[in-house]
């Protein structure tokens, strides 16, 4: 295969890449919708255009809107919509209440400096892209957003691995999070492979870093079954509805945790249809009680910012129905036993002062 084709192949290749990913997300998204997971869809799906977009330039010729259109939303959106979905993760509460002004804040800032750049015709037809004359205002913004975006992408699923691995729960999302924190390195440097003097050289990172970013995707879309499963096994619970043993040990918080995050991965019929084995049905009133609200804070403050954000997506009722399997079945700490006989422990006697 000669150069001309490696330089259009491997933009090919990441355009399918990417869409694909995006595809699987944006479907995730659909069946629980979630602000991550959505900016991500976008972000894979823009830096699906930006590699077809310079497939078709190479192979077609370039225009102005081509060329136009690669800039807008291959160089810096991408990294912006991917560092913003990380932070969506990392930071929910405060993300739900600035996250959609700062992506339209970024997205403005950007799309503005590209559409008022200016392209050097002579230099269309050969260059492509990299006709566009960019000022110092775009090379500032450019490097601000790829750094800083870089940054957060890396730092936050680096520490997801870390508090992953020193809880020892989510080998999946372990792996996956590590996968996807070395690709976007591999993609990050991809710009930088191009001062070797081979412009194929930038789509070949991008490729195997795409395919990295994918792989780390799909690797942590796999449910916790085993991580989850060997809880249940320890503590007389099955995710399947079968006590698996009928004299076991308390469930421990950690296993807990474990099995609720899992439950949270699950679609909404689903993790009804376990709650309601579990002896938990979902009630239907519209509003929490303030004991509710209170058991459901309190669960709400030792799950991961991952799991707060799913948390936060359910409707009350499953709040409520998820809350009351955590603290009443999951970390009920009276012996399996007396529930089963039917014990109820006798109340203390009463010891009265003799009077004198």
């Amino acid at each position: 295969m000669d150069q001309t084709n490696l330089v259009i192949v491997f933009p090919i290749v990441c355009s399918m890449l990417s869409a694909l990913c995006g595809a699987v997300i944006l479907r995730d998204a659909l069946t629980r919708p979630r602000s991550d997971k959505i900016v991500w869809a976008i972000a894979f799906a823009m830096f699906a255009l930006a590699a077809g977009a310079d497939a078709a330039g190479i192979a077609f010729g370039w225009s102005h809107w081509l060329a136009k259109l690669y800039y807008a939303t291959g160089p810096a959106l991408v990294v912006a919509f991917l560092a913003i979905g990380q932070l969506y993760l990392l930071f929910p509460g405060t993300m739900r209440r600035f996250g959609v002004g700062l992506t339209l804040l970024v997205t403005a800032l950007w799309v503005s400096l590209v559409v008022n750049a200016p392209i050097d015709n002579s230099r269309l037809a050969t260059d492509g892209w990299d006709a566009i004359e960019r000022g110092g205002e775009m090379v500032a913004v450019t490097i601000l957003i790829n750094s800083v975006g870089t940054a957060i992408i890396v730092g936050g699923t680096a520490w997801s691995v870390w508090r992953y691995r020193r809880r020892g729960v989510h080998r999946q999302r372990m792996i996956g999070c590590g996968l996807i924190c070395a690709g976007t390195l591999v993609v990050a440097a991809g710009g930088s492979l191009t001062r070797l003097g081979h412009y194929e050289y930038l789509y070949i990172a991008m490729a195997i870093g795409v395919s990295m970013i994918f792989g780390g995707v799909l690797v942590s879309r796999r449910p916790e079954r085993e991580v989850v499963q060997s809880s249940a096994v320890a503590s007389g619970v099955a995710l399947d509805g079968a006590v698996v043993s009928s004299r076991a040990a308390p469930i421990g918080h950690v296993n807990a945790l474990a099995c609720v995050d899992d439950l949270l991965q699950r679609p909404d019929a689903e993790l009804d249809r376990f709650c309601a084995e579990w002896s938990v049905p979902r009630e239907d009133a519209p509003a929490m009680s303030r004991t509710d609200a209170r058991r459901a804070w309190r669960l709400r403050l030792l799950l991961s910012p991952e799991a707060v954000a799913l948390f936060d997506s359910l409707p009350v009722g499953a709040r409520r129905q998820v809350s009351t399997l955590y603290h009443d079945v999951l970390t009920w700490e009276r012996p399996v036993r007396e529930e089963i006989a039917g014990i109820v422990p006798a109340p203390e006697p009463v010891v009265t002062a003799r009077q004198a």
